[in-house]
């Protein structure tokens, strides 16, 4: 799941080439996860953690634990990730459908509201009439993206389409900087110009 998420904001990135991070107000710190401290162990994660419980995913030396909860009033899975035992990555995953413009302006109203306005966004319009630009030849589509950025980390909110199926994912990755969990990751930032959103 973690390199689908890697690959989903890599490819938001590039395919509409998402604002500078230099302009941002980066002196306030991430938000917890679900009221999770970064940091925290697999099994403090488990034994707080309140929603029903999924799965674990193993590999690429990483540790996701699954959930199943709601957010926004949607459906939602939870995806805690961990780096040697520490919590390092949290994300929601929705999937959504007819309802997706919906769906996703009832998220990033949800995110505004929790975290001020974003600083940068990458995409199409969500009131254009194509709101999905073709990523590659496998029927992968990306919709808009908007970003948060922190001192130590940020929060992505991402949309997707793969055939029928439209993903949106709020992502929030500590201790990393945008630049940073790109190339952490081999994507090269020097293909990118970033601009910030005018206030």
């Amino acid at each position: 799941m973690k390199i689908i998420i890697i690959f989903t904001v890599f490819l938001c990135l590039l395919q509409y080439r998402i604002f500078p991070f230099s302009s941002a107000d980066t002196s306030v710190t991430i938000p917890q996860f679900r009221n999770m401290a970064w940091g925290t162990s697999q099994e403090n994660v488990r034994k707080k953690e309140s929603a029903y419980y999924l799965q674990t995913f193993m590999g690429f030396g990483l540790v996701t634990l699954s959930f199943k909860d709601k957010l926004a009033g949607l459906d939602t899975r939870v995806d805690y990730t961990f780096k040697n035992d520490n919590f390092t990555e949290g994300s929601y995953i929705i999937k959504s459908g007819d309802s997706f413009k919906d769906d996703f302006i009832n998220l990033l109203d949800y995110l505004t509201h929790q975290y001020g306005r974003p600083e940068f966004r990458s995409g199409p319009h969500l009131i254009s009439d194509s709101i999905w630009v073709k990523r590659d030849n496998y029927k992968s589509f990306s919709g808009p993206a908007f970003y948060w950025k922190y001192k130590d980390g940020f929060i992505a909110l991402i949309s997707n389409k793969f055939e029928e199926d439209i993903t949106i994912t709020i992502l929030y990755a500590y201790n990393v900087t945008i630049e940073n969990y790109l190339e952490i990751n081999g994507v090269e930032l020097n293909k990118f110009n970033f601009k910030v959103i005018e206030k």
